[in-house]
């Protein structure tokens, strides 16, 4: 039983793909139930809203409606316009994506686009920001599962070797930078106990 959550679906007549991932606080049948109810939550409202701003206040307002104490969710809405690829994207207490440029370094978004985790405060304003996903760029998104993973030393993974392992990744080869990162947690754990949900969501524009 797992609390981490993905799901990528196809909105405004297949003209736009809306990615949504979190990380429900906790573990075990818990945390997998709150992260079903808000896979259904953001099934429906995205069905009806196509603004990311509204959408993810009524996905916000709809789980603080029913809040199990303690089980909030970090979480990423992000839609992209397939006929422009921009992209617009809301971030609840989640890290922020990470983006291989075509000159392999990486940009991410600033902090200050970060707001409350899902499920914490209703009516929270959060904010949107918008970036155009350039040819051969590539995005990750991913759970603390990878950054926070440990080895026999309790050493964590850590940030620096996940932006560094991107940045030497080859532009444009999202189905492969995900099995590169996924391989390379395990190497690193060196046969240590997975701890928590290690989840991947990558994608870009070839």
């Amino acid at each position: 039983m797992g609390g981490d959550y993905y799901d990528a679906f196809l909105i405004d007549g297949g003209n736009k793909v809306c990615l949504a991932f979190g990380d429900v606080a906790g573990k075990g049948v818990p945390a997998s139930l709150v992260m079903s109810r808000i896979a259904t939550v953001v099934t429906n409202v995205m069905t009806f809203v196509g603004d990311v701003r509204e959408a993810v206040r009524r996905i916000n307002d709809q789980m603080c409606a029913r809040a199990i104490e303690g089980r909030f969710v970090t979480f990423v809405l992000c839609v992209i316009d397939l006929r422009t690829a921009e992209m617009t994207l809301a971030i609840a207490g989640h890290m922020p994506i990470m983006i291989r440029k075509t000159d392999g370094s990486i940009f991410e978004f600033d902090q200050s686009i970060v707001g409350v985790p899902i499920g914490v405060i209703e009516g929270f304003p959060y904010e949107v920001s918008t970036r155009t996903i350039e040819r051969g760029e590539t995005c990750v998104i991913y759970t603390d599962g990878v950054s926070e993973a440990m080895n026999p030393k309790n050493e964590l993974y850590g940030m620096d070797r996940l932006r560094d392992l991107v940045k030497a990744s080859v532009g444009g080869q999202a189905d492969a930078l995900g099995k590169v990162i996924l391989g390379d947690v395990r190497k690193f754990a060196n046969g240590r106990a997975q701890n928590d949900d290690i989840t991947i969501m990558v994608f870009g524009r070839n």
